[in-house]
């Protein structure tokens, strides 16, 4: 038998068999183990009635947090199904509980999976209850901008990236509290709520256009959840000013500080400008991923605007593009010039990867109606995912041919 099967028969659990609600992105996100691996094969133990062991041999395919280990490397990973069988359903998850067809949900053999673990390099011990999880990522798109069209925007990019196979899209949509705690239809109007907000918990990204919104407190505590640490943010347009509580501790909360701490600035609309102008990029930016095969002319590119005046940045933001109002000439704007794009990576605990976060002061579907922007937007999305090495000149060209696709008819207009 070999050595890493006969571990299994010596390893005890003792926890309870109570069920356990899945651990939100953000929290699996913290896992010090964080790889996509191949399973090599499959080995289970019952060690209760309701305790089994199941033990994978996997081959490291890609490490996206985890020290000791790299892509190739062989290693062993346990996990514990715990079975309720008291015949009364209760909420939450029942062990390692995953999309895959094998024991309580989990791998089989050749299956390729995304592993959220702890343990050692040895002998990897997985999150429960659902650390494994499909390889490909997901992201919540939230549309809220009361009525300024970002549904239209983000349901074209949310097609974008899923198309490209950056990531699995879900849209959130502007809605009020029904008065019983849960969303109501959406509404272009709706401040209080979104829909399907507690999805936004299990996301592995969230894109944003946001604006004047009140959250009650149940879809505030899935939002905060979702974007309060740990997890790649994106935001467009107005998001800066997502929120317009009244005057009180919600509004020093979120009002301000979200835009500060999350995207480093606050931005107020201009209207110095019908449109603008989006100045090509300097050497250094332009070699950013955000901004591979962006193609921008030495005369800039014409946007309908208006032009966002940017409070100061914080220190650890790139700007990547800058605009000016169209109708003044580039080289005399100097004093005028204001960031459109710009992206950041906030360090976290030894081991585990930045935070990367982008903003793009557009977000209307005539902005992405230029295939530039539209390719620059679509890859702040996979560059704050880390999965810019998917975008390869095909998909970047298809991204290109794309037009724009409203949102069809529905409660939401």
């Amino acid at each position: 038998m070999a050595a890493w099967v006969l571990a299994a028969c010596l390893i005890t659990d003792s926890l309870a068999v109570a069920e356990q609600p899945s651990a939100s992105m953000s929290e699996l996100a913290s896992s010090p183990f964080q790889v996509e691996v191949t399973i090599l094969s499959v080995e289970t133990r019952q060690q209760t009635s309701q305790l089994t062991s199941v033990w994978h041999r996997v081959r490291i395919e890609r490490v996206m947090a985890g020290e000791g280990l790299k892509p190739g490397d062989e290693t062993a990973v346990v996990s514990q199904v715990r079975e309720n069988t008291s015949g009364v359903p209760v909420p939450g998850s029942s062990g390692d509980r995953g999309p895959f067809k094998g024991p309580g949900g989990l791998p089989l053999k050749g299956d390729r999976a995304r592993l959220f673990a702890g343990g050692s390099t040895g002998t990897l011990k997985t999150r429960s209850p659902n650390g494994w999880q499909e390889t490909r990522r997901s992201v919540a798109f939230v549309a809220a901008d009361g009525g300024s069209r970002g549904d239209e925007s983000m349901s074209m990019l949310a097609r974008l990236v899923s198309e490209a196979g950056v990531a699995a899209a879900s849209m959130h949509l502007a809605a009020d509290d029904d008065g019983r705690g849960s969303p109501g239809l959406p509404s272009v109007a709706g401040t209080t709520s979104l829909t399907d907000h507690h999805g936004l918990r299990f996301a592995d990204g969230v894109v944003l256009c946001m604006q004047g919104c009140t959250l009650d407190s149940n879809p505030l505590r899935d939002f905060h959840e979702a974007t309060h640490a740990n997890l790649p943010l994106v935001g467009f347009g107005p998001s800066t000013r997502a929120f317009a509580y009244p005057a009180g501790p919600a509004a020093e909360r979120w009002n301000e500080r979200f835009a500060r701490e999350r995207f480093g600035t606050i931005t107020t609309a201009i209207e110095r400008s019908a449109k603008l102008r989006i100045l090509p990029p300097d050497e250094q930016a332009a070699s950013h991923p955000v901004l591979k095969g962006v193609a921008i002319p030495a005369t800039g590119i014409v946007a309908p605007g208006p032009l966002e005046r940017v409070d100061s940045l914080a220190s650890d933001c790139r700007v990547l593009l800058w605009g000016v109002p169209a109708d003044i000439d580039p080289a005399a704007s100097g004093p005028i010039r204001e960031p459109l794009l710009w992206v950041r990576e906030l360090p976290r605990e030894s081991g585990l990867p930045a935070r990367r976060i982008a903003f793009m002061t557009l977000s209307r579907p005539e902005d992405f109606a230029n295939a530039e922007v539209r390719l620059a937007a679509a890859q702040m999305i996979a560059w704050a995912m880390g999965e810019e090495s998917r975008l390869s000149g095909e998909r970047r060209a298809v991204i290109r041919r794309a037009g724009i696709a409203p949102s069809p008819a529905g409660p939401n207009r």
